[in-house]
């Protein structure tokens, strides 16, 4: 972001955002697909020959889909509803890997029949049923285990998801019973791959190399007793800087990434894949909203907007730090805090911030909400979605 004659401008291409207001009834996401494409390319540049399956749940607007797509990304889905959407957008059956701890038996049986690329196994129960259900449709089902080894990469507890604590994924100690399974139904189900998903916001990589080394070793294993395995699957998870733009940074952090990854893995000569999401989209959208009132109070003043936890949950729910900038740079600052309309005290956006002075009617933006941000709202109290815009 950055200000041009005191007006906000999104992107590396500093694309207007005023004149998308100039009808304003409701608030409004905004994405700059041009920047959607320049962090792909980034990550696939960095990545090399790894496979890209982007996680749907970050943001499933229908043209960012096609964006990706059309980049040469696959999938990553965590639902029968992603499933029909990435399909509407242009993914083939054969672009879509299917995640998530509670496939319904209508959804596997729907995925089956489809031809789904990759179901990702989180539980035993799930691969019996899933070995039953193919086996009813006389398919076979190509499966990776998702597998947790039990290691902390320092993320808010609510995203961690490599914890033996944490519903994801299966322990290391159940691979004997997983390995029976497989053979059990070795008619209906074919294990292609090992994933791994330690949980989102990394931003160090200790703990994710750690892993890595562990289920390398599990990799190996597996194949000499079933020779199908043939992919890698190392999950999603870098982070990105919310409390400012440092794109460089983060391209930084993206090479280390890789090369820990490359070093580990390189040598396996299987199919790497990866699950990206916040990463590629979270810069490119922003929330816009509206000035309602400025409420001063013998304890602070209170921005009060028309967007609230509703339209963006993060701050709320993760105590996310998203910056906010007015639409219209004044001379002048204003303390205080950046609140909705819903009838919660944790419907806020920001707590005790500094910006250039804003008046009634102005407008705002609330940074870095290209994901999990539309696709996290809701209705509470009856209030209606945002709009959303692609530019």
């Amino acid at each position: 972001m950055e200000y041009i004659n005191n007006e906000l401008r999104l992107g590396p291409l500093k694309k207007d955002l005023l004149s998308l207001c100039a009808n304003y009834v409701r608030p409004i996401y905004v994405y700059d697909l041009d920047f959607v494409s320049q962090r792909y390319q980034a990550m696939a540049k960095a990545l090399g020959k790894t496979r890209l399956f982007y996680a749907v749940k970050a943001n499933p607007h229908v043209q960012i889909l096609a964006t990706l797509k059309k980049l040469g990304a696959g999938a990553d889905v965590v639902s029968l509803g992603e499933i029909k959407r990435a399909l509407e957008s242009g993914f083939s059956v054969h672009d879509i890997v299917y995640s998530g701890v509670g496939k319904t038996r209508h959804e596997i049986s729907e995925a089956l029949k489809l031809g789904i690329y990759q179901i990702n196994v989180e539980s035993l129960p799930e691969l019996q049923r899933i070995g039953d259900i193919a086996r009813e449709l006389k398919k076979t089902a190509a499966v990776a285990l998702r597998l947790n080894p039990d290691i902390d990469i320092k993320t808010h507890p609510y995203i961690a998801t490599g914890l033996k604590d944490n519903k994801f994924g299966m322990e290391l100690s159940l691979i004997p019973e997983l390995s029976a399974t497989l053979k059990k139904y070795s008619d209906s189900v074919e294990l292609v791959g090992v994933s791994l998903h330690l949980g989102s916001m990394m931003m160090e990589f200790t703990g994710y190399q750690e892993a890595l080394g562990i289920l390398k070793k599990v990799y190996v294993d597996l194949q000499k007793q079933f020779p199908t395995l043939k992919r890698f699957d190392f999950g999603g998870g870098v982070g990105i800087f919310y409390d400012r733009l440092d794109l460089q940074r983060e391209e930084s952090l993206l090479s280390d990434y890789a090369k820990i990854t490359n070093e580990i893995l390189g040598d396996l000569g299987c199919e790497l894949q990866s699950e990206p999401g916040r990463w590629l989209v979270g810069h490119c959208g922003v929330l816009i909203t509206q000035v309602q009132y400025i409420k001063k109070t013998s304890a602070k003043n209170f921005i009060v907007v028309d967007a609230g936890m509703n339209h963006l949950i993060r701050p709320s729910l993760y105590q996310a730090d998203h910056l906010v900038m007015p639409l219209i740079k004044r001379s002048g600052e204003i303390r205080g805090d950046v609140v909705g309309p819903i009838c919660e005290s944790a419907d806020f956006f920001v707590k005790e911030g500094v910006f250039s002075e804003v008046h009634e009617n102005d407008f705002i933006a609330i940074m870095d909400s290209g994901a999990y941000g539309y696709s996290m709202a809701s209705v509470y109290n009856l209030q209606e979605l945002p709009l959303e815009i692609c530019i």
